[in-house]
């Protein structure tokens, strides 16, 4: 009998330990997915700068304003939504002007976005657009 005894507390033991893992990672998981969700951010959590904005102004009247007003970004931008900025950018790079596709410095191309952003009434903030840091953890909302 003290051998059962023994045997049944080593069974109880173990599915203790193993209850206690698959909380301990379920608890892991949980809090790994909310970090996740807190990083994630949208084109509303102002996530450029009124000076890109400004810079962006100047260049839109320059290189866009002539083929593009607002309302073809408000439409185009709901094609985008879901999507990180990242690819916006990357395709507006890589496409205009029309005349010209790339004939922009890389740091206008984000002053632009940003400019559009805010036209459609998109908040700036503390952080800079930067295609090298940030775009792609950053997601369109359609306006």
């Amino acid at each position: 009998m003290g051998s059962n005894k023994r045997c049944d507390m080593r069974n109880r033991i173990k599915n203790s330990m193993k209850a206690a893992c698959s909380v301990a990672v379920f608890a892991a998981a949980l809090a790994s997915s909310q970090a996740a969700l807190a990083e994630a951010k949208t084109i509303k959590d102002g996530v450029f700068t009124q000076a890109q904005v400004d810079a962006g102004e100047m260049v839109y009247n320059d290189s866009c304003k002539t083929c593009h007003d607002m309302r073809f970004y408000r439409d185009a931008m709901k094609s985008w939504d879901g999507q990180p900025i990242l690819y916006l950018w990357e395709t507006i790079l890589g496409t205009m002007p029309a005349d010209n596709p790339g004939a922009l410095m890389l740091e206008e191309y984000t002053d632009v976005i940003a400019y559009i952003l805010s036209e459609n009434g998109f908040p700036a903030g503390d952080i800079t657009l930067d295609p090298d840091v940030n775009m792609g953890d950053i997601n369109v909302v359609a306006p």
